[in-house]
């Protein structure tokens, strides 16, 4: 049995590049559509499977399993999804309840058919913000309402959570447990251990070449280790930014 397991984390899939992107698209995410086809042949061609990430919930799972989610839920999601369908593929979408119907979102139409076609829908919360940094009352409105109202539009349980900007803490790991989440997913860089109820994922930049891919199927530690290292140097720069353009 296969000890830890590879959740890669997508957002924007984009069929050619863009000069500019569509607003609250982030660019250091956005990947072209052909860096994401050869990745899903490297899966292949590697002899990994995608599960659901619900499977992860078990204490151990067969060798060379692989979690595909995308988070935000731009409408690249749809072409993505239409090609993962093509292989027999299967993924998690987590969508942000208040972006649904936004200009370069998905609509409640699209998770509806997205479920339709088999792909799992989690929660991505309600507006989109920093979990960390909410009170008790916000933090089981973004965690509650928004599973609340995806089931609502799907019919089906939510028990998914990709958490927004990889900010979290103890406080909100507990109150996402609270909430019903079973699978609770951040942007930690590392592989991921089934059985327990927080997870890492491996979140795909246009950084990350084919060959870099690879050798996370390949289970590199130093690989790894300093991807995790650089993606927390780029999500401090990004904070950085964020804050120097509000001022």
């Amino acid at each position: 049995m296969f000890k830890r397991v590879p959740i890669f984390s997508y957002h924007a899939v984009l069929s050619e590049e863009l000069d500019t992107l569509p607003e609250d698209w982030s660019p250091y995410h956005a990947i072209t559509f052909s860096a994401f086809r050869q990745q899903l042949d490297a899966l292949t061609a590697a002899g990994f499977r995608a599960a659901a990430p619900q499977v992860l919930t078990q204490p151990s799972l067969p060798r060379k399993t692989a979690v595909i989610t995308f988070d935000d839920g731009q409408v690249t999601d749809l072409d993505a999804a239409g090609e993962l369908k093509r292989r027999g593929m299967t993924a998690a979408f987590f969508v942000t309840w208040t972006r649904l119907g936004s200009p370069s979102f998905l609509t409640r139409k699209d998770v509806v058919e997205l479920d339709r076609l088999g792909f799992t829908i989690g929660s991505h919360g309600v507006r989109h913000t920093r979990l960390s940094d909410l009170g008790p009352e916000q933090l089981r409105e973004e965690l509650v309402g928004s599973r609340k109202m995806l089931e609502d539009l799907t019919g089906k349980p939510v028990t998914a959570l990709a958490i927004p900007f990889g900010a979290y803490s103890n406080a909100v790991i507990a109150a996402a447990a609270a909430a019903g989440y079973r699978s609770i997913l951040t942007s930690d860089f590392a592989l991921a251990v089934p059985g327990r109820s927080v997870y890492p994922r491996l979140t795909i930049t246009p950084r990350i070449t084919c060959d870099d891919f690879k050798m996370l199927l390949a289970d590199s530690p130093l690989l790894i280790a300093r991807r995790r290292l650089v993606n927390g140097i780029h999500r401090r720069l990004n904070r950085i930014r964020a804050l120097a353009a509000g001022q």
